[in-house]
């Protein structure tokens, strides 16, 4: 069909003046059904004719598409050779694509990737930032758009601000206040795709110079995991490389040959040359519009809801213990309703199950619904003494009361993946949904061991201030009992 159509086209101006002279004219109305007749069959062309390949895909004349740098200064502590403390900061640059979709308040709003608006707030092992060194901290980043990777007349960059970070979708959306030519194409359907579909790719490869890809859909839905993402991609062919990260991905639609937005590239594969995965738009649409991250099943870091503190209530009365034993930073945590008011979460003994004491434990008294953290109990003098938050130092509370917020969404995402392994004993699709809930469980290790280590290591100022409240005068302290693991 694209063959005959463009032979036919590219045939027409050989033919002599006087046959095309008498050739009919074409009604006013016959002309339009013409003009209406759709590209192709389905919903987006897996090719486009040659005669209007250019009009169609290359006949936008206004930028839409920029380049965007993040050049983030990072603080890196250590001791030199006469054993003094010293401070050394590393500048990180890197450039990425990004597009304009629409202006709000005067402002325009930019989609991009989340890895290229928002740098680790501090590296290490799976957060690594090239020639910056494990351990350091992010103390300053600037975002801003520029022509090229060697722009540095100043005066002509646009500075940008965040509006909305997504990680899981690694989706960012930024905004300068000035107006940029908006992308003229309509949002498309990702869920449309089918294998074999055109796709056109407008971007920045390694922040060099605009350019235009072309490929092909090779796989229309893959869920993507990796790196705590959480989101559905589609899998293209089109040659792409750092710095297109954030680019628009558009599909010609069948109905109006014009192309639509489909979805924005994040990332490709690291042993392929040519198999690139492309967030798809479908699920974009709600935080585009709202510019607010949506709740996601499984609440790994979604806020904690009336349901879901109903959920778990009710796992732990199924449960005959009315105990919960969940995986926590390398550990083993003890999450137990001690009465219907009470609800504690036990960091257990680094050799559990051979040692089944508590490291320390957070405690949770509510008559109207869990969701707080009112006491700690630690280890004094060889047995468990509580402390109220409130009795901390601020910086100190902090740190718990964030344990005890990882703590419950954790909790909240182990109650999901049994759900969903249950359910996955009937359905293939299940199952995978299960294991896939269970890897981003697995992807917070290391997030978690930094909290459990640093709480562990505030244990010993929190049995102070026990010790403190416990010789006031005033106060009437009261001692908690260890809980007990189901096979004490």
């Amino acid at each position: 069909m694209v063959v005959l159509l463009a032979a036919l086209v590219l045939a027409a101006p050989g033919l002599p003046a006087k046959s095309r002279a008498k050739k009919p004219p074409v009604a006013p109305a016959a002309a339009a059904a013409t003009q209406k007749q759709p590209l192709c069959e389905g919903d987006y062309a897996d090719a486009v004719p040659t005669a209007i390949a250019s009009q169609v895909l290359d006949g936008v004349r206004e930028q839409f598409v920029f380049s965007i740098r993040n050049t983030a200064t990072y603080e890196h502590v250590y001791y030199g050779r006469d054993g003094k403390l010293r401070r050394g900061y590393v500048r990180s640059v890197v450039h990425g694509t990004g597009f304009a979709y629409r202006v709000r308040d005067g402002e325009t709003l930019i989609i991009t990737n989340q890895h290229v608006a928002e740098r680790p707030e501090v590296t290490d092992d799976e957060h690594g930032v090239d020639g910056v060194p494990p351990g350091s901290k992010k103390v300053r980043e600037q975002l801003k758009i520029v022509r090229n990777e060697d722009d540095d007349y100043e005066p002509g960059h646009v500075p940008l601000a965040k509006v909305l970070s997504d990680a899981a979708s690694d989706i960012a959306i930024v905004k300068a206040h000035k107006l940029l030519p908006l992308m003229p194409f309509r949002f498309g359907r990702s869920s449309a795709l089918r294998p074999g579909n055109l796709v056109q790719v407008r971007g920045f490869p390694l922040g060099a110079f605009s350019a235009v890809s072309v490929g092909k859909v090779v796989n229309p839905y893959t869920e993507d995991t990796e790196k705590g993402w959480s989101h559905s991609d589609f899998v293209i062919d089109a040659l792409l490389s750092a710095g297109n990260s954030g680019s628009p991905v558009f599909a010609v639609s069948c109905r109006t040959s014009e192309p639509e937005l489909v979805g924005v590239f994040h990332a490709g594969y690291a042993e392929a040359a040519a198999l690139n995965v492309v967030v798809g738009i479908d699920q974009l649409r709600e935080e585009l519009d709202t510019l607010r991250v949506p709740r996601r099943d499984g609440g790994l870091r979604s806020e904690i809801t009336a349901q879901d503190r109903d959920r778990v209530v009710k796992e732990l009365f199924a449960e005959q213990s009315r105990t919960l034993i969940f995986p926590f930073g390398g550990r083993a945590v003890l999450a137990q309703l001690a009465d219907p008011g009470t609800l504690r979460f036990a960091v257990l003994d680094d050799d559990y199950p051979m040692v089944t004491r508590e490291a320390l434990a957070l405690v949770d008294r509510s008559q109207s619904g869990f969701g707080t953290l009112d006491t700690i109990v630690v280890l004094v003098d060889g047995g468990p003494a509580e402390v109220p938050g409130s009795a901390l130092e601020p910086e100190m509370r902090d740190h718990f009361e964030k344990l005890y917020d990882s703590l419950w969404h954790q909790l909240l995402g182990v109650v999901d993946y049994r759900a969903r392994l249950s359910r996955g004993q009937k359905s293939a699709d299940a199952f995978a949904q299960a294991q896939q809930a269970r890897g981003r469980l697995r992807k917070k290790v290391a997030e978690q061991k930094e909290q459990l280590g640093l709480a562990v290591f505030e244990a010993d100022r929190v049995g102070t201030v026990a010790r403190a409240v416990a010789a006031s005068p005033v106060s009437s302290p009261t001692t908690a009992t260890a809980l007990s693991t189901p096979d004490q």
